[in-house]
């Protein structure tokens, strides 16, 4: 008889249903599927986690938590500046370049409306490096660097959606512009392209 480790058979099965809702969504994924991918017992499935929506909120969890832990690697560097922008852009680029799941949940998650994120409490999800950031452009426009008109909270989240659309859309461009923009060099040009754009709009003349 297997014995059962509880802590690897619930990792087992994250990693299952990720991958199930990254592809289908939380109306398409099937536990069924998941025990399956995860090689173990669906009852086991509703023993660990409750049930299929209380499943999904833990992966949704989860998979903010790695952008977090990512991001939160990034503050420890201490950058300042134009440093920041750049490694911030960098980052966002690499990280969802290497995890396409990321990008699937929150896509299904928005064609939902975002709503299991809405049930989940707001403190549970908010990301402290986001006021980090904006804080760090205000500082940037006290210190001469950074235009004195540009709005701090904007600029976070165009950072944040432009990386994001290069990745939610890059099968419907590839096709309209004929180029694959899935391939590691297109997307090291479009994270370079839009370092630049960001920075020569945040950069203040002499």
């Amino acid at each position: 008889m297997k014995e059962r480790n509880p802590d690897k058979s619930k990792a087992a099965i994250l990693r299952a249903a990720e991958a199930e809702f990254a592809g289908k969504g939380f109306f398409g994924a099937r536990v069924d599927e998941i025990a399956a991918k995860a090689d173990i017992n669906k009852r086991m499935i509703y023993a660990y986690f409750g049930d299929k929506e209380a499943l999904y909120n833990q992966v949704l969890l989860n998979t903010y938590s790695k952008m977090e832990d990512v991001e939160n690697n990034l503050i420890k560097q201490n950058l300042q500046g134009i440093s920041l922008i750049e490694k911030i852009i960098s980052t966002y680029f690499d990280f969802l370049y290497n995890n396409p799941d990321f990008v699937n949940i929150l896509m299904w998650e928005n064609l939902n409306k975002g709503s299991y994120l809405n049930k989940i409490e707001k403190d549970i999800i908010e990301r402290k490096s986001i006021k980090y950031f904006i804080t760090a452009i205000e500082s940037g426009k006290s210190c001469g660097v950074f235009k004195d008109d540009i709005d701090s909270f904007q600029v976070v989240l165009s950072m944040i959606t432009t990386c994001f659309a290069n990745f939610s859309n890059q099968y419907t461009l590839s096709r309209l512009f004929n180029t694959d923009l899935t391939s590691k060099e297109t997307i090291e040009t479009r994270k370079q392209h839009t370092i630049e754009l960001i920075t020569s709009y945040l950069i203040k003349e002499n």
